[in-house]
């Protein structure tokens, strides 16, 4: 990006000289304005900002040193002022060192002196934009630091307070949005808040964990009831666009110093709890409205314990299913807290491994995958995630338990396939199959190489391209029309498919 030069003089021909014999643009300048007088001159360096001023001492109403000692006195001492003078007068010379002139030029003007102190002035502009870049990104980084210090509820030094005491100045009241999400997801999450999260606001993004972010931010006109409007449309945009993530968001109460701020991100870290059991993984919680709904840490683990246990003692998978339904509602209902959740629910699934131990050992595929958590951090699994665990072990389970009877698992994945045949044009997965069936994933995908000779991939493709093959004979529709009607995502990798098995591209089968 091209430095500004504003020219000053009050003879025309000199104005135009200094445009045409300069090569302005081949040293990093564009001209921004021509100006005859200092006090016009004022005037165009309030509305332009030039980085660099080539001025005449000897101008009508007010003269190039008179402009620049105003210029100055109104606290710019960053601009850069070259002046001209046909007066190789000392008294000049000492008055503009007094006002930090940077160059000195004599008329008439020798082009190529002139040519290399506008060099000289461009490489020191280009210095000094590198040092306040540098020292902007050092400050930031300091600001960062003191401000996660902060919302951890650290001692500052007198300086960190000092700091934290001066960003609050820049907004009347300060809050802190907790946003959940995972370490995978982080990288895409950052780009969509930067894009999202923009305006007059205030904001820091500061990472407290790998799956915890806190966005603390500044408001000029608050809303004493809670979040400003504007910010929180801001907030609720970006969790509309969080559609494909497992994130959640929890606004914390507004404090009016940034030293406080930790108060903000304590309750933002309650309301985030309520999370856990919301259906809606981007919804916004609020602790303004939460602040009344407490959690329970008690509830009769042994009475359930047994409930569930005992089922399969009895080998009684309608049991289970009435037992986990009844946990499922009753946790719901008296908000169990989602620490004593999960503990509950580990709990269940060891003592199950345990009573499975025998028919593990027969089942050495289902002994190390079928009671591991999901690889996804457990603050980011809720409730329901917890409940479906309980779920596709018990019917993993039952299922080895009676795998003698043939009937019930063929009748399992006659019903998988009839889904299959009728889903297949959707986004289908292995893990969604296992999901809407209370199967493990290992396990389902054996039955199915059991049921059909072939693993689940295989069977989903073979039925894509069936249908591509179908539509492309009707000529109705493009190829990427046909790709995209069948479930594929991506047009290659239907091609490939394509190929594979027929033989030929599209257009070839087309013409059979």
């Amino acid at each position: 990006m091209a430095f500004k030069v504003l020219l000053i003089d009050d003879e025309p021909w000199a104005l135009e000289g200094l445009q045409l014999w300069i090569p302005w643009e081949n040293l990093g300048f564009e001209v921004c304005g021509l100006i005859g007088n200092g006090a016009e001159g004022l005037k165009q360096m309030e509305e332009l900002k030039p980085d660099l001023v080539m001025v005449d001492i000897r101008m009508p109403v007010m003269d190039g040193l008179e402009m620049i000692e105003e210029w100055r006195r109104r606290g710019n001492w960053l601009t850069k002022f070259i002046i001209l003078t046909g007066y190789s007068d000392f008294e000049f010379a000492r008055k503009a060192l007094k006002f930090k002139v940077s160059g000195y030029l004599l008329k008439p003007l020798d082009e190529e002196q002139a040519e290399s102190e506008v060099r000289r002035m461009g490489l020191e502009l280009i210095k000094e934009q590198e040092q306040l870049y540098i020292g902007q990104i050092a400050l930031r980084e300091q600001e960062m630091l003191t401000m996660k210090q902060t919302l951890l509820g650290k001692v500052l030094s007198a300086e960190g307070a000092e700091l934290m005491e001066s960003l609050s100045r820049s907004a009347e009241a300060w809050n802190v949005c907790l946003v959940q999400v995972s370490e995978e997801e982080y990288g895409r999450w950052s780009s969509l808040a930067a894009e999202v999260l923009n305006g007059p606001n205030v904001i820091y993004i500061i990472r407290m964990r790998n799956d915890l972010v806190s966005i603390v931010f500044g408001d000029v006109s608050p809303d004493p009831q809670g979040t400003s409007g504007k910010l929180r449309k801001q907030l609720e945009a970006l969790a509309r666009r969080l559609v494909s993530f497992r994130t959640y968001m929890a606004i914390g109460t507004t404090e009016f110093s940034l030293n406080r701020i930790s108060n903000s991100r304590i309750t933002a870290e309650k309301a985030l709890l309520h999370a856990f059991y919301e259906a809606e993984w981007n919804g916004i919680m609020e602790y303004t409205f939460l602040q009344n709904h407490n959690f329970q840490r008690h509830y009769n683990q042994v009475e359930l314990s047994e409930h569930v246990l005992g089922a399969f003692q009895l080998i009684d998978y309608a049991s289970y299913r009435s037992a986990v339904e009844f946990i499922e509602q009753s946790f719901r209902q008296t908000r169990v807290h989602p620490d004593e959740v999960r503990k509950f629910v580990i709990y269940l699934l060891h003592e199950i491994r345990a009573y499975m131990g025998a028919q593990m050992a027969e089942n050495s595929e289902h002994s190390y995958r079928l009671f591991e958590i999901p690889d996804l951090d457990e603050a980011l699994l809720t409730f329901e995630d917890w409940i479906r665990m309980l779920h596709s072990c018990g019917k993993v389970c039952f299922e080895l338990l009676l795998k003698e009877n043939t009937f019930e698992a063929q009748g399992i994945v006659q019903d998988i396939n009839d889904y299959i045949h009728v889903h297949f044009r959707e986004g289908l997965t292995i893990k969604l199959l296992a999901e809407r069936f209370f199967l493990h994933p290992a396990y389902l995908g054996q039955l199915l190489i059991r049921k059909n000779g072939m693993g689940f991939n295989e069977l989903l493709h073979n039925l894509r391209i069936e249908e591509a093959c179908r539509l492309l004979q009707m000529n109705q529709y493009k190829n990427s029309e046909v790709s995209e009607k069948v479930g594929y995502a991506s047009y290659n990798h239907f091609l490939k498919q394509f190929e594979k098995r027929m033989g030929m591209s599209p257009n070839e089968y087309k013409k059979t």
